[in-house]
């Protein structure tokens, strides 16, 4: 079927989303009901996300900015998450009212854009303590938790964590292949973008050359200056946790963005199961999802590739 042009937009909005290594892994359908969001099994990262929680959370990114995208136009999506197939995908259906949810969602549209991810240096003024505060009723609206490590010593065991799956995860010669599999030219429309010409060499180092121990000071380092480190999580574990876990990261990065702020991740000790319980009891319980470093950039943040939006649709 023809997809209405407004529909288009918002699914064009929906894939400005995050994912891993920018696998973009969700797949769209449209039928005259609404819109479905679909997880996408092939564009899976077996090694660094072995039960797929990233890809779900990725696609949870992708439902918020769908509500936010059809909320600037006036409309609501009345949200239904199922379980099917390959995991769970999410109805949208339209003609929904909205309501309060509507008038609050609306005014991210701008943030989509946006948002960026960063991994350079941040600005060291923190944020203000009334954003962290909007921050955190963000992610409370969509049913996840999210908890600033503001004291010093327990940012230092976070970062000692992090330190230490870092390591773990540049001593496994897969993660290394699989990271640098995901390395391409912007181009290619998704990946980690990296030159036409170097890129060749750069996929070399990272699988044999980059040093464990480097990359783990370094990402240690990056937890312990950020002006505000978070964590973002839920109460329980699962599939359907995992997108509302999605749908409030996103909602907090749009909350973020239009303050100027960035986030660069430090997920190593949620994406290693070893490491995980040990971040939890760190944070004083639950299940984390994420963990990032929240700041304004030195420098300009710049979008990654996006795919054409037709190679994203589920027929």
């Amino acid at each position: 079927m023809e997809i209405d042009p407004v529909i288009r937009e918002w699914l064009r909005l929906a894939a400005q989303a995050p994912s891993s290594h920018n696998t973009q892994p969700w797949r769209f359908r449209v039928d005259r009901a609404g819109v479905e969001v679909w997880t996408d099994p092939a564009r899976s990262l077996p090694v660094n996300d072995s039960t797929g929680r990233e890809r779900i959370i990725s696609c949870g990114c992708a439902v918020l900015n769908l509500r936010v995208a059809a909320a600037a136009d006036g409309q609501g999506l009345n949200v239904r998450p199922e379980q099917a197939g390959d995991g769970p995908f999410v109805r949208l259906l339209t003609g929904h009212q909205g309501g309060p949810d509507r008038q609050e969602l609306a005014p991210l549209r701008d943030g989509i854009g946006a948002r960026h991810s960063w991994r350079g240096r941040f600005r060291p003024d923190a944020p203000a303590p009334d954003i962290i505060a909007t921050l955190v009723q963000a992610a409370r609206q969509e049913g996840a938790w999210l908890r600033p490590v503001t004291d010093p010593e327990c940012c230092g065991e976070v970062a000692d964590l992090v330190r230490g799956a870092t390591a773990a995860q540049w001593k496994n010669p897969a993660w290394r292949r699989e990271l640098a599999h995901w390395m391409r030219a912007p181009s290619h429309g998704d990946g980690l973008p990296v030159g036409r010409l170097s890129g060749g060499l750069t996929r070399w180092s990272v699988r044999h050359l980059v040093s464990a121990r480097a990359m783990a000071r370094g990402e240690a380092r990056a937890a312990r200056a950020a002006p505000v480190l978070l964590a973002l999580g839920t109460g329980i574990e699962g599939p359907m946790q995992w997108l509302t876990a999605g749908q409030a990261l996103q909602r907090v990065l749009l909350e973020a963005a239009r303050h100027g702020l960035c986030a660069r991740y430090l997920n190593q000790p949620i994406q290693q199961a070893e490491w995980r319980p040990k971040l939890a009891e760190r944070l004083g319980g639950g299940q984390p999802q994420l963990l990032f470093a929240l700041g304004r950039p030195y420098g300009t943040p710049h979008p990654t590739p996006r795919r054409p939006l037709d190679e994203m649709l589920k027929r």
